[in-house]
C-alpha cells in the first residue's frame, strides 16, 4: 500500500531541491501541506497537483 503523505526530506527529493526550499514552499499559498502532531507531511497526490499546476501556469 502506497503512502498518502510524504515528509519534508522525500518531497525535497521528489522535488530535486534542498529541504529549506521546500520550507519556503510550505508557506506558500495552495502548496498541499498539513500538519500532524509535530509532523510536517505533505499530500502525495496534492504535490502532484500542485506540480501540474506550477507547470501550467508557467506556460499561460
Amino acid at each position: 500500500m502506497d503512502r498518502l503523505t510524504i515528509s519534508v526530506t522525500e518531497t525535497a527529493q521528489m522535488l530535486g531541491v534542498s529541504r529549506p526550499t521546500v520550507y519556503k514552499l510550505i508557506r506558500t499559498a495552495g502548496f498541499p501541506v498539513m500538519r500532524v502532531g509535530t509532523r510536517t507531511l505533505i499530500s502525495r497526490a496534492g504535490l502532484e497537483r500542485w506540480v501540474k499546476e506550477q507547470t501550467e501556469e508557467q506556460r499561460a
